[in-house]
C-alpha cells in the first residue's frame, strides 16, 4: 500500500510554497482513494483532515487484508479546488 501524501512517498512531509491559495500549498483536505485492480472498482471517502485520512487509509488496508485482498491499493491523496 502506497501513501502519497507524505514519508511513503520519498521523504519529509512537504512544506506549503507561499501564502494561502498560492501554487505548491501544501493541501488541508484529504482523501482515501481505494482502487481494486482486478475488478476495476474504484472509490473515494473524505473529505478528511491529513490525520483522520491517515488514520482511515489504515483502517481500511488492514480491512482488506484480513480478507485476502492484498492487491488492492489504499492511499491518501490531497483534495484541492479546481481551478477557475
Amino acid at each position: 500500500m502506497v501513501d502519497v501524501s507524505g514519508p511513503a512517498a520519498g521523504g519529509a512531509y512537504p512544506e506549503p510554497v507561499g501564502g494561502p491559495g498560492v501554487a505548491g500549498e501544501r493541501g488541508t483536505a484529504w482523501v482515501v482513494l481505494v482502487a481494486d485492480p482486478i475488478t476495476g472498482e474504484t472509490d473515494a471517502f473524505g473529505p478528511f483532515d491529513r490525520e483522520a485520512a491517515r488514520l482511515d487509509a489504515e483502517r481500511r488496508r488492514a480491512e482488506h487484508a484480513s480478507e485476502g485482498l492484498h492487491e488492492v491499493l489504499v492511499v491518501t491523496v490531497p483534495l484541492t479546488p479546481p481551478e477557475d
